[in-house]
């Protein structure tokens, strides 16, 4: 169904009007409407329509973690507001996308998994050593190496601090984070090999960028748009934050960056994913 189609009317959830099946998690209820999570929720649709659920109670009982008590209210109102509000949360911002991103796509909801996975990239790159070690330690805690979904949510754990080489060094004289790497040989491994769980970025056009102010990498074509882009005065500027950069296009014949996304305009990758008004 086209996005503009949706109901996007908050009201509906809080009132209740017109619900026609419960929603339980842990000790919290929604009263939902059916004819919204399915339109969003294949697991949903399933449940509904399949005969997963009792019609005499109409009722649905999800059995996860209560650690994803946060994730399953920030996906009820991704249903009503094709968005879901971080701030109302005490929870860090990046690790409530990663337990978002773990639940849409557990009940394959496609479109909040992409906009959760998203956002975990982004944010997880600007948070402080400690804050990684807690989103990091959770990642490999409740991720593994086989849905992509899980796998990104690693990859762009690793990049947050492999791809930025002042912030690996800070990160490494963190005592937490040594404590969580002690704990975690997964975690360890991939981010001493600089990623594991994804392709390594070899021969791929050989040219490698990396942004002197927002430390935006990305390997692949020398043409590609995400490279960088030229301002109104004519000078390259960085294609995420726009600002001029003095770092030089590099010629290599290997590059190890770690892909967090692949780039839809050439054949190589990203560390992080430009909004398409940066490219404009």
């Amino acid at each position: 169904m086209a996005y503009e189609n949706y109901v996007r009317d908050l009201s509906y959830l809080t009132s209740g009007d017109l619900s026609d099946v419960t929603l339980n998690f842990s000790d919290k209820s929604w009263r939902i409407h059916k004819a919204l999570v399915v339109c969003h929720s294949k697991w949903f649709q399933k449940a509904l329509t399949g005969g997963l659920v009792e019609t005499s109670s109409e009722a649905i009982t999800l059995q996860d973690d209560p650690v994803y008590t946060n994730a399953i209210d920030c996906m009820v109102s991704y249903i009503y507001e094709a968005g879901y509000n971080v701030s109302k949360f005490d929870t860090l911002e990046p690790l409530l996308h990663a337990q978002v991103t773990i639940i849409a796509d557990k009940y394959d909801c496609a479109s909040l998994c992409k906009l959760a996975k998203t956002s975990f990239a982004n944010t997880v790159m600007t948070i402080n050593p400690n804050d990684w070690a807690v989103t990091a330690a959770f990642v490999y805690d409740y991720t593994t190496t086989v849905p992509p979904a899980h796998v990104e949510l690693r990859n762009s754990v690793i990049a947050a601090v492999a791809s930025r080489h002042c912030m690996l060094k800070a990160t490494l004289r963190e005592e937490r984070v040594l404590d969580v790497l002690c704990s975690n040989a997964d975690l360890a491994t991939d981010l001493l090999l600089g990623g594991r769980h994804g392709p390594k970025v070899e021969g791929v056009s050989e040219h490698h960028f990396i942004c002197d102010h927002c430390h935006y990498s990305h390997t692949g074509s020398r043409d590609c748009p995400n490279i960088t882009s030229v301002s109104k005065t004519g000078k390259p500027v960085c294609p995420k934050c726009r600002r001029k950069t003095g770092n030089p296009i590099h010629h290599t014949p290997m590059v190890n960056i770690y892909p967090a996304f692949s780039c839809a305009s050439c054949d190589g990758f990203h560390t992080t994913d430009p909004d398409d008004e940066d490219l404009a």
